[in-house]
C-alpha cells in the first residue's frame, strides 16, 4: 500500500510558512480581541496588563527552554531593542485595554488599532528614508479612510 504521497502533498504544505504563520496570528489576534471586550467591563485596563502580561510567561518560559536563544549581528543592541519594543507594547496594550473599557466596541477597536502599521510606514519614510509606491499611498489613503468608517 502506497503511503500519503501517491495523493499529492498534504495540502496545507502548499501554502509558503509565512503566510501559515499569520494566518494564525490573525485568528489568535482575533480571538483575544473579543476576550478582551468581553472581560473589559470586569477589569480595569491596569489589571488586565498585569493578568496579560502573567499570561505571557508560559509561552516565554518555552521559548527560554527552547533552546532557540541565539545570537545576532549585535546582540546587547537587539536586547535593548526588545526592552524598548516590549515597554512600547505594553504601553500600547493599555491604550487598547483603556479604549475598550471606555465604551469602544470590539469591532471598531480591534481593526482601528490594527492599523498602527500606519505608524511605521511614516516612520520608515521620515527616520529609514523609504518611499512608498503610488499603489502603497492609495493603500495609506484607504486605510485612513477605513479608520473614519470604523468610527461613525
Amino acid at each position: 500500500m502506497r503511503g500519503l504521497s501517491h495523493f499529492g502533498e498534504a495540502p496545507w504544505k502548499k501554502f509558503p510558512a509565512w503566510l501559515v504563520y499569520s494566518l494564525l496570528t490573525i485568528l489568535l489576534w482575533g480571538i483575544w480581541g473579543a476576550l478582551t471586550k468581553a472581560i473589559s467591563s470586569d477589569l480595569d485596563a491596569y489589571t488586565n496588563q498585569v493578568l496579560f502580561s502573567v499570561g505571557v510567561l508560559p509561552v516565554m518560559a518555552i521559548v527560554l527552554f527552547s533552546g532557540r536563544l541565539t545570537g545576532g549581528v549585535s546582540r546587547r543592541r537587539g536586547i535593548l531593542y526588545a526592552f524598548i519594543t516590549g515597554i512600547l507594547g505594553g504601553t500600547g496594550n493599555i491604550a487598547f485595554f483603556k479604549a475598550l473599557s471606555e465604551g469602544g466596541k470590539a469591532s471598531v477597536v480591534v481593526p482601528a488599532t490594527s492599523l498602527s502599521p500606519l505608524v511605521t510606514v511614516a516612520l520608515g519614510f521620515f527616520l529609514l528614508k523609504e518611499r512608498a509606491s503610488g499603489y502603497q499611498k492609495v493603500g495609506l489613503l484607504l486605510a485612513i479612510a477605513a479608520i473614519y468608517l470604523l468610527s461613525l
